[in-house]
């Protein structure tokens, strides 16, 4: 990895362990509470098919390097051309870690007997015998790199597949804004694990009463520390969007209180993209004569009950550089106290809900289309839809 490049993985690991510390994550669940083997019982299986994020782009270098995701043994790496590439991390030749191989132009040499797999999957040499076949290739997978990250598609129904298999049943969102450059890179934070089953993200977007109780308060930013006299009062809903079967929106109005009355200017509005099963999301802040926010939050299952998650924000260039600091940490320190309650959770198949409780029922059928077989057809077209930050 070139020097300025792994100086500045070095910085952000820094950093996010600096903030992370601050927020108080990274702690494990108390063990009384929790039993591991009955929470993991009561959820879906943990891997449903979609888009997860498998490193951050300045992590993938020509060096192949390993990652452990959905129940895969992964490499991936970036070959010569600039090109991210990722591929079971088992040679189909006798098993041998294509981690320690070498990049040779686009493809991948596996250390042991010096077999050559290109991007596909497909052996495209052997040093002692040159009759090539369409069998001799191993899972490849469909790479999206944009906005720093690099993600692949995960088919939980494609675990005998070789090569890169049926098109995805569609592409993450893009982001406008983002790429033209009316928003700049603000920041990054690594929060590490959170030992979660990916469901319950979405599960906490319909559940509107819950907002009260843990969001109600107002934090110091990037702290766990609460500012007495100060109310947040939420209005929510959620929907499903009516081009992309494969997103859903939650969106929140909140007001800013202060000793009982409302602060002039002091609430925000958000809007909440769950694109796909929970892998990317990204949060959509309207802050009132200055412009606009976005927060990427991508969760990797790295475990049945354990997700790592990263984030990554930009802003508009007339929002102060404090502002959007501001924004985000206020974000993150109510973020974690969703975190405590879903580190010890349970999932309710049959939930005892009432009138005034949010959709649930709803976004669980819409939730399960993540499950099915590839038999049943794609979701969408293959088609791109940009989201207007």
């Amino acid at each position: 990895m070139p020097f300025r490049s792994a100086l500045r993985v070095r910085l952000r690991q820094t950093r996010s362990r600096l903030t992370n510390a601050l927020l108080g994550l990274g702690r494990a669940p108390d063990r009384t509470l929790v039993d591991e083997e009955e929470r993991l019982r009561s959820y879906p299986e943990p891997y449903p098919s979609g888009w997860y994020v498998l490193a951050r782009s300045d992590e993938v270098t020509t060096t192949p390097r390993h990652v452990r995701a959905l129940g895969r043994s992964l490499v991936v790496y970036r070959g010569e051309s600039g090109r991210a590439v990722v591929l079971d991390a088992t040679c189909p030749h006798q098993g041998a870690s294509l981690v320690g191989g070498r990049v040779v132009g686009d493809c991948i040499q596996c250390p042991f007997h010096e077999w050559e797999l290109d991007p596909e999957g497909q052996v495209v040499a052997i040093p002692y015998n040159d009759r090539l076949t369409a069998t001799l290739r191993t899972n490849a997978y469909h790479v999206d790199e944009r906005y720093g990250f690099v993600r692949f598609f995960h088919d939980q129904d494609s675990s005998e597949r070789r090569g890169v298999g049926h098109p995805p049943p569609y592409l993450p969102a893009r982001f406008t804004p983002i790429e033209d450059g009316t928003q700049r890179h603000l920041g990054d934070l690594d929060a590490g694990i959170v030992r979660m089953h990916l469901i319950e993200f979405a599960e906490n977007s319909v559940d509107f009463q819950h907002f009260s109780p843990l969001h109600g308060e107002m934090f110091l930013p990037w702290t766990g520390i609460k500012l007495p006299g100060l109310e947040v009062r939420h209005a929510a809903r959620w929907e499903l969007d009516p081009e992309q079967p494969h997103q859903a929106w939650f969106l929140n109005d909140a007001k800013l209180y202060a000793l009982g009355r409302e602060v002039p200017r002091g609430g925000a509005s958000a809007r909440i993209l769950i694109d796909g099963p929970g892998g990317l999301v990204s949060f959509h802040f309207d802050i009132p004569d200055l412009g606009h926010i976005t927060i990427l939050q991508t969760h990797t299952p790295v475990g049945p009950l354990a997700q790592e998650v990263r984030f990554r924000w930009f802003a508009d260039r007339a929002v102060p550089r404090p502002i959007a600091s501001y924004v985000v940490g206020n974000w993150l320190s109510q973020w974690r106290e969703d975190v405590r309650v879903w580190e010890s959770k349970r999932y309710r198949r049959r939930p005892m809900l009432v009138k005034g409780d949010g959709p649930v029922h709803p976004m669980r059928r819409w939730y399960m289309r993540f499950y099915e077989a590839p038999g049943g057809g794609p979701l969408v077209p293959l088609t791109r839809k940009t989201a207007e930050g």
